[in-house]
């Protein structure tokens, strides 16, 4: 039997099509995360105070909500003068601007204050678990981001 010039064209065509012109399929390699979690550096409602920790409207890395509660561990661990009140508390994070979960709960850090204090806005809102930023705020790094999510730029 012979093949015209046409159709040995076509079974080289359908050839192609059967064995593929891409690459072979290669999974993404698998990475998983580690077994323990790293040490927190900054503390918030989602994971509960660390001892020691200064709130982050003084200079530290506590994000956990000023209430009255808080403000007495505050007291009593040291972190705060003895002298200061609560009311000259919240009034800090008033004259800041920063909103708390005192204010609104559940933005993500991703309402208008966003992102959150720890990352350059005015937003400590407790960071939802389980997501990216709840990492970021949590473990660090704490570097201010741009509107992309991304460290901003110097």
């Amino acid at each position: 039997m012979r093949l015209t010039a046409p159709l040995m064209a076509a079974l080289a065509v359908a050839g192609l099509l059967v064995a593929g012109c891409r690459p072979a399929y290669r999974p993404m390699p698998y990475l998983p995360k580690p077994a323990q979690a790293p040490k927190a550096l900054a503390c918030h409602d989602g994971i509960g105070h660390i001892q020691g920790n200064k709130p982050w409207i003084l200079g530290g890395t506590c994000c956990c909500t000023p209430t009255p509660a808080n403000f007495a561990l505050h007291q009593t661990q040291g972190t705060v003068e003895k002298s200061m009140t609560y009311e000259q508390f919240l009034a800090l994070h008033k004259a800041k601007g920063v909103v708390t979960d005192l204010d609104h709960k559940n933005c993500g850090n991703l309402c208008a204050q966003g992102p959150h204090v720890l990352l350059g806005g005015k937003c400590m809102a407790t960071p939802t678990p389980g997501t990216a930023l709840y990492e970021r705020v949590t473990y660090g790094p704490h570097t201010p981001l741009d509107s992309d999510g991304g460290p901003a730029a110097p």
